[in-house]
């Protein structure tokens, strides 16, 4: 039984370091006032946010202003409330739970030192029987001692000594922005005699039954008995019920139950099935009745793992198998949700994770270099099929990636990794438990079990998780990095995070033979809405970061300019570099995903670098940017996580005249065998059909066909463009996919002629459900896609970024994203639509 103290009122206060320990001056016997006055706190959250609001400092995601706010992670912070329990809590026992402190902190309640605690993700957790005053007013401080040192992105793995997100010190795809404060929830707790601890919840399948363990423990203040009970039930309808009386020795008793579950309905990753959550109560009683109750939601699944088909004897085994049926892996990499991580809202958590599902994801990777998500987020990813890769905060830093054997930081680690571990085992969504990010040897090879920090992980794992699967690190095997001249020793790889050019990227990938490529990305700039709320007119231009350095400071790793005007020639206006940018992130994503997807089960999976940004970025390799928006990358990865996916593969994208023209055409099947036909045309940009061929094909359940060869001689065409476009129809004849790939005939600035070409022409009528356009002109209109324009809500727009030929119409599904106000509907949002040469 809990109550939230972050209803109440909090203020926030900055004091030099130490004053508030010694409040007066020694000197002087005057009062030592602070660097600020008391301000409105927001709990959970952080004091930049406070700050903000307060108007002591500027935004931060603006223009350079973070540099401007460096000095606040230099101050000690005060946090303080008053509350009065009264009769919204009872019982003879009470604690406080602080879930999320950032990162140091001394604790007072009633003027009582409760203690100090360090550490992100191990609650700070205080007895206050004797302190509490239940029907009176009670003063809770918490004081914070200004960051750590810790390493940024570029540094020395070995010498990190905190267990504080790294990312805030300063990497890529974001600022120096460094948080304290109180980032999770503060509960105050109260039971009777007896309280829960220690809950493990698994699932499992056998003989066409379900099986749901439950084991926790019952503590006791003294030796006796009590009664215990557990409640199973889906959708409120009663499954399985167990009840007994606990001798409650030596303290404490353990309980474990296994519940078996006729014709039980299982939990699927998205895009496999359902995702029934079943309810699990846990209750004990002392003489005076509750004592203390749980609740948790589960899944039944059976999960296993497996060795790829043809992987080298030593490699790990990489293929994720749930209920049977062998998972292939449509995943994406998460940063922090935002810089400032503790004002993250239960909204915002869910516009990500239903972006996340719209777009066929079935995997998250909780990267190292971040936070430990809060529980909310879990909860979500069980609900949507969302399975959850989770590092421990550990990860790379460029001058050595070796894990740390200071002893202080292996007792944090120690500390809240069991923590995490015990917490979220019983989410069905937790899949893989991995070391940490990048972590390497002297020689840069991925660090291995030997490596005894990697080891006491392991033996925590094996302790508390003992069924799950723990990777040492990410990447693992013998390469950290994908490399195709050295063949069969690609396992678990990362890389590349950019496009490696219209010939090479597509040789790259197409060789590949990586068994796992767990972290990968292509950069693309944000759109012009964004770039406009990051940064003044001033810089709305064609710039790069060597030029500009607000532009720099929003995304210096991710500059591609350079890169775009190789491919397009100049650009005449910052829209259209924007718009070419994101193509070529598209583009390359989709090569990367495709050709590791065709290798189904070979390689057994794909997680995208990355999925989100905590900071806007003028450039990035986020799929979605800083303020919600899906970039292209979004829809052409989504496309290309469909259950039924035809794909091309082929060598580069610039085919002279009269070369012959070359692709193979495959199909992947993600759903249980059936009958496609498959056709394939070739398109000049007067949607001309240059070619057309169809094949029917008998397609085996979660499998690959390799279809035909396509091979055309193509004459010079005008605009020198022309178009690939695949096709997927069913035995009702309903196009279920559709692919379209362009090339060139240019060698020189091969897609210059394509972002200049004429704008064409669109007739766009409202429909209930969206927009069906027209191509009512005479020339292709490639890329057409809508937005929000006024940055009221999130929206997602099925189908965006399709391309039409000259009398083709479709119909653009619009839908607001889950977590936007309950109140907004579609009818209050201005819908503009462009296209990529508009």
């Amino acid at each position: 039984m809990y109550i939230s103290l972050s209803q109440y009122p909090w203020k926030v206060k900055g004091f030099w370091p130490y004053v508030p320990f010694k409040q007066k001056s020694m000197e002087l016997g005057q009062e030592l006032m602070g660097v600020t006055d008391w301000l409105d706190a927001t709990v959970p959250g952080g004091v930049h946010y406070d700050l903000l609001k307060a108007g002591m400092i500027e935004d931060p995601y603006y223009e350079q202003n973070s540099l401007k706010c460096e000095w606040v992670e230099n101050r000690w912070w005060m946090y303080k409330t008053v509350f009065n329990p009264g009769d919204k809590i009872s019982g003879k026992y009470f604690t406080l739970i602080f879930k999320g402190i950032d990162y140091k902190a001394h604790f007072y309640l009633n003027g009582h030192k409760l203690g100090v605690h360090e550490g992100m993700y191990e609650p700070a957790v205080f007895p206050v029987d004797d302190i509490l005053k239940l029907h009176e007013d009670n003063e809770l401080i918490v004081l914070f001692e200004h960051a750590p040192w810790e390493m940024p992105q570029i540094g020395y793995t070995s010498r990190t000594r905190t267990q504080k997100s790294r990312f805030n010190y300063k990497w890529d795809f974001g600022t120096r922005l460094v948080n304290i404060g109180i980032w999770d929830d503060v509960l105050l707790k109260t039971t009777g005699e007896y309280s829960i601890d220690d809950v493990f919840i698994q699932t499992d399948t056998q003989d066409d039954e379900g099986l749901i363990s439950v084991s926790f423990f019952v503590n006791g203040k003294t030796a006796s008995h009590c009664k215990a009970r557990i409640f199973i039930d889906l959708e409120g309808k009663e499954i399985a019920y167990w009840e007994n009386s606990l001798a409650v020795s030596e303290g404490t008793a353990e309980v474990s139950v296994d519940f078996r579950i006729s014709n039980p309905r299982l939990w699927y990753p998205n895009g496999m099935g359902e995702q029934p959550l079943y309810r699990v109560t846990l209750e004990v009683f002392d003489a005076d009745g509750l004592s203390d109750q749980r609740e948790y939601h589960t899944g039944i699944r059976k999960l296993e793992y497996r060795k790829n088909q043809g992987s080298p004897s030593e490699s790990l085994p990489y293929t994720f198998v749930v209920n049977g049926k062998p998972v292939y892996i449509k995943g994406v990499n998460l940063t922090p949700f935002d810089h400032l991580y503790g004002n993250v809202t239960r909204q915002t958590y869910r516009k990500y994770v239903d972006l996340i599902k719209r777009a066929n994801i079935n995997m998250v990777r909780i990267w190292g270099g971040g936070i430990i998500e809060k529980e909310y987020f879990y909860k979500l990813c069980d609900a949507n099929g969302i399975m959850v890769w989770q590092e421990f905060i550990q990860s790379s830093s460029g001058i050595d990636n070796i894990p740390s054997l200071d002893p202080h930081f292996l007792q944090l680690l120690k500390n809240n990794a069991i923590h995490a571990v015990k917490e979220k085992r019983n989410h069905v969504c937790h899949t893989v438990w991995s070391g940490g990010n990048e972590l390497m040897d002297e020689n840069n090879v991925p660090i291995t079990y030997d490596h005894p920090n990697i080891k006491m992980l392991e033996q925590i794992v094996k302790q508390y998780d003992p069924k799950k699967l723990f990777l040492p690190t990410s990447a693992s095997g013998p390469n950290e990095y994908l490399n195709i001249e050295q063949p069969g020793m690609n396992h678990d790889v990362h890389g590349s995070w950019k496009y490696e050019g219209i010939c090479r990227h597509y040789q790259i990938y197409n060789k590949s033979d990586s068994l796992f490529h767990s972290e990968f990305g292509v950069d693309g700039c944000s759109s012009m809405d964004s770039i406009k709320k990051m940064m003044g007119p001033e810089h709305w231009k064609v710039t790069d970061m060597t030029e500009n350095l607000v532009w720099r400071h929003h995304g210096e790793w991710w500059d591609t300019r350079q890169r775009d005007e190789s491919i397009f020639g100049k650009f005449k206006s910052l829209e259209q570099f924007v718009k070419a940018s994101q193509f070529i992130q598209a583009e390359g994503l989709r090569c990367i995903l495709e050709a590791n997807r065709r290798r189904k089960f070979c390689n057994s999976g794909s997680i995208i670098w990355q999925f989100n940004e905590p900071w806007p970025n003028v450039s990035c390799t986020s799929l979605v940017e800083y303020y919600g928006r899906p970039k292209m990358a979004y829809y052409w990865v989504r496309q290309s996580y469909t259950p039924v996916h035809a794909s091309l593969a082929y060598d580069k994208l610039v085919w002279k005249p009269d070369e012959t023209f070359t692709g193979r055409v495959f199909i992947n099947n993600s759903l249980l065998e059936r009958e496609f036909t498959i056709v394939w045309e070739i398109l000049d940009v007067y949607g001309n059909v240059l070619l057309v061929r169809e094949k029917k094909e008998i397609i085996q359940g979660n499998s690959v066909n390799d279809v035909d060869i396509i091979k055309y001689n193509n004459p010079r065409l005008d605009h020198g463009i022309f178009f690939v476009r695949l096709r997927v129809k069913d035995t009702e004849n309903n196009i279920i996919d559709e692919n379209l790939y362009i090339f060139s005939q240019e060698q020189e600035y091969p897609f210059a002629s394509l972002i200049n070409m004429d704008q064409g022409k669109l007739s766009v009528q409202k429909t209930p459900e969206g927009y069906r356009i027209k191509n009512v002109g005479d020339i292709v209109v490639p890329f057409i896609y809508g937005f929000e324009e006024e940055g009221k809500a999130w929206i997602f727009i099925k189908d965006n970024y399709t391309t039409l030929f000259p009398g083709e119409e479709h119909d653009f599904t619009v839908e607001l994203v889950e977590g936007n106000e309950p109140d907004l509907t579609l009818d209050a949002l201005s819908i503009a639509w462009d296209s990529f040469v508009g």
